[in-house]
């Protein structure tokens, strides 16, 4: 292998490497509660079922549509966030332990 094609591998390697670094953060990004109005997230959550969202600056939960989604013991709780036209949604819900359920 000449030096020539050597350089071009190693400059593609880089830029790949590169690429992903710079677009793995982005594509890992939570839909944010505060980006969308009460009716869209709801309809996404009933769409997907289960979502983890971002609902304050420093806050995220996982939300469900309905009991299906909690894990044996874990029961629904109603979960509230803001969204650009209601400062308190009431999204779907959040799965607790029965234990702490109150």
């Amino acid at each position: 292998m000449n030096k020539k094609v050597a350089r071009n591998i190693k400059r593609i390697a880089i830029s790949s490497t590169l690429l992903v670094m710079v677009t793995a953060p982005a594509n890992a990004q939570r839909p944010d509660t505060r980006a969308y109005n009460c009716g869209q997230v709801i309809g996404t959550i009933k769409q997907y079922g289960s979502l983890v969202w971002t609902t304050g600056p420093t806050t995220y939960d996982r939300i469900v549509s309905n009991r299906s989604y909690c894990k044996h013991g874990q029961v629904p709780k109603q979960k509230y966030a803001p969204t650009l036209d209601n400062p308190r949604c009431r999204i779907g819900y959040t799965c607790v332990e029965r234990l702490f359920d109150k």
